[in-house]
């Protein structure tokens, strides 16, 4: 999995890609990890792609939410599609995510 990441001073965005799942969520981790480590930079996940997310996938989205808050950075996600809504939802995630 090669993640696309667009940086514009501050503002990272990630396209996360179709699918978040067991098989890429380890690479994904390991290619956004960077960004992670800076300190006060607003992320963006883009899922737009996103037609699926597995418990791994949500593992990696709460490790960099953690991570985010903790460098005083921000993190969001935009174009959520319903049915990756309805799994934050259900996982209580909506209630910690910037999902726009």
């Amino acid at each position: 999995m090669v993640t696309e990441i667009t940086r514009n001073g501050n503002e990272v965005t990630i396209n996360t890609g179709a699918r978040i799942d067991t098989i890429n969520a380890g690479n994904f981790e390991n290619e956004i990890s960077p960004i992670l480590a800076e300190n006060g930079t607003k992320v963006i996940f883009d899922c737009n792609d996103l037609e699926y997310i597995s418990s791994s996938g949500l593992r990696v989205v709460l490790k960099a939410q953690k991570i985010i808050s903790s460098r005083k950075g921000e993190m969001k996600l935009i174009g959520v599609k319903p049915q990756i809504k309805k799994v934050f939802d259900m996982t209580g995630f909506s209630r910690f995510l910037t999902i726009e």
